[in-house]
């Protein structure tokens, strides 16, 4: 893996980090039915875009260390695959050796 894919993964790994608190506030606060914004985990580290999931929606992409929950569009076909597409996210799968770097960075992993 190159250094870029590498910062990319991580910039992933980093909002993944911010929505796991998301959904921990949202766990105390709200309902499995409601829709929460979690922020876009893209790799692009300049992203502020949030995405419209419920809690179930989430914890479905976290169920694998490797994907994650994006606005559509913000892929990078080069370094992940699209497993997934609604209107309002798409779940992107890492692979190789980036796959194997944010199946290790996971929050749940540890």
């Amino acid at each position: 893996m190159d250094a870029r894919e590498q910062r990319l993964a991580q910039n992933e790994a980093l909002f993944r980090e911010v929505n796991e608190k998301v959904e921990a506030i949202a766990l105390l606060h709200g309902d499995d039915d409601h829709v929460y914004e979690f922020y876009c985990e893209c790799s692009n580290k300049d992203c502020s875009l949030q995405v419209p999931a419920t809690l179930a929606q989430y914890e479905a992409v976290r169920a694998h260390p490797n994907r994650f929950l994006i606005t559509p569009e913000h892929w990078l076909p080069e370094i992940e695959t699209v497993t997934e597409r609604s209107d309002a996210w798409w779940v992107i799968e890492k692979h190789g050796d980036a796959g194997r770097l944010v199946e290790h960075l996971d929050p749940r992993s540890r």
